[in-house]
């Protein structure tokens, strides 16, 4: 991890165009990362490298680069963002050696298998008005991806009660809804981020088929 770590604050420190910096990508200068990134990271190190990885929403390909530096082989990173798919891009390219990995578009409605599914740090709530439309969303990401064996899942939790816009009452969740959501699953989790030490409350979910 510490290796990838160092790799990381040196390119985006020195190759992210000011224009292209965002809050949550600065994060990624500092000596120690967001827990979300640091719990994919150990997760995935265990997992056998032939399975097929999608992530949803790759922002500027930090979580990607953790598939590509454990040496997963066949991945597919969608960023709907042009600017961000550009970032991320030039990053895996310059950092792996890879050009087939980030998308620039919104994930399909049309099946892509996946054996593991990896949607964090982005809400993608679109026309989302109550918490019933929110979770048939993540369902239909999840049915989209093929039902893979391994979901991570980062969403807001329902202890963050601040009245915020930008991430309303309607996409924050807790245990019980992951749980209704996918009942034959194991499912851990760990908080990631918490008001008002952070700007919210967050929490990110291990969704394991069971066998």
């Amino acid at each position: 991890m510490e290796e990838l770590h160092e790799l990381l604050v040196n390119y985006n420190s020195y190759n992210i165009k000011e224009k292209y910096q965002r809050s949550w990508s600065k994060q990624f200068c500092e000596p120690t990362f967001p827990i979300y990134w640091q719990k994919v990271f150990e997760i995935l190190r265990y997992e056998n490298r032939e399975q097929r990885v999608v992530e949803i929403g790759c922002g500027q390909g930090d979580v990607t680069s953790i598939f590509c530096h454990l040496g997963f082989k066949n991945i597919k990173a969608f960023e709907r963002d042009t600017d961000m798919a550009e970032v991320a891009k030039e990053k895996i390219a310059t950092l792996f050696s890879r050009n087939e990995i980030i998308v620039s578009a919104e994930f399909p409605q049309s099946p892509i298998v996946s054996d593991i599914l990896v949607l964090v740090n982005c809400a993608y709530d679109d026309g989302v008005k109550t918490k019933e439309e929110y979770l048939r969303k993540l369902q239909g990401f999840y049915d989209i991806a093929g039902t893979p064996a391994l979901f991570i899942l980062e969403v807001i939790d329902s202890s963050y009660t601040i009245e915020d816009e930008n991430f309303p009452c309607q996409i924050r969740l807790d245990s019980k809804d992951i749980e209704r959501l996918f009942p034959n699953a194991d499912i851990g989790s760990w908080e990631t981020y918490r008001y008002p030490q952070n700007k919210r409350t967050k929490r990110l979910y291990i969704i394991r088929k069971k066998q």
